[in-house]
């Protein structure tokens, strides 16, 4: 009885925090079909009537939708396959590896994650302005070319789990350096990378800071960039923004549910290690 009455108070805690956590996307739709009127009444409108769907039109054509999710899907691909494959070499260096210095180059590894990464914008943007660089990925990408220290953290703590054993017979077989790391440890540590490429994808897919300063040129803009340009001098297009950002939001929506067993293993893989 006791087990019970536990497993009913479990599922009753879990279910409010269920509708905490969803409140914020229902609201977030519910506005989304909202007029410019609805946003100010009072009392608050929360099942619009009649429903705006022409805000989702609207917001399609004003912000270059189109346009603007490609560009962040180029991003955001390219910016995760990058960091993914310079951290797990990175890491593979650092797990399997003896060098003068690793520890204290580890140690500033570590250091680095506290840094926040604003403090290079202005350094970064001027260099990248005196190679004409700028209106293009590449100042976005460049920075991580030699991993995250997020990211050869976390793999480097899985590839400390596989044994030193399978290194050594696979020498004995012949394989080379990057031999074993493409063939035995990149395969093993597979739910690691794919956790990483996925936290890696919905930062790039949202980030803001970097491509509202690099990307000037609207043709060149992300999406979460484009929303910006819904924010007048006087004005707000509030339905507009909210439906874009639910269109925004739909592929990765889709992506954590084809890859929510991997979320799961992410969570795991950072408590154990």
């Amino acid at each position: 009885m006791k087990k019970s009455i536990l497993g009913v108070l479990k599922w009753i805690i879990l279910l409010m925090l269920a509708i905490v956590m969803l409140v914020p996307f229902f609201w977030l739709i519910s506005s989304s079909l909202k007029d410019k009127t609805q946003f100010y009444s009072n009392p608050t409108v929360y099942f619009p009537i009649p429903m705006h769907f022409e805000n989702f039109v609207n917001a399609w054509v004003n912000i270059g939708f189109f346009r603007a999710i490609l560009n962040s899907l180029v991003f955001a691909l390219t910016f995760t396959i990058i960091v993914v494959f310079s951290s797990a070499l990175a890491a593979y260096g650092f797990s399997r590896f003896k060098f003068p210095g690793k520890k204290v180059l580890f140690v500033i590894l570590l250091l680095s994650m506290m840094l926040p990464t604003q403090i290079m914008t202005i350094p970064l943007f001027l260099m990248f302005k005196k190679l004409n660089m700028i209106n293009t990925i590449l100042p976005m990408l460049l920075p991580y070319c030699l991993g995250v220290p997020y990211h050869i953290f976390l793999i480097r703590q899985f590839m400390n789990g596989i044994p030193k054993e399978v290194d050594e017979a696979a020498k004995i077989d012949g394989c080379g350096t990057m031999q074993i790391f493409f063939y035995i440890i990149g395969p093993m540590s597979k739910p690691t990378l794919i956790v990483s490429a996925l936290l890696n994808f919905i930062w790039a897919w949202k980030d803001v800071w970097y491509s509202n300063i690099y990307l000037g040129k609207p043709e060149r803009q992300t999406i979460s960039v484009r929303l910006l340009s819904l924010i007048g001098d006087k004005s707000v297009e509030y339905g507009q923004m909210m439906a874009a950002t639910v269109m925004m939001m739909l592929p990765v929506i889709l992506l954590y549910f084809c890859a929510q067993k991997y979320f799961d293993e992410g969570i795991t893989i950072t408590e154990l290690k």
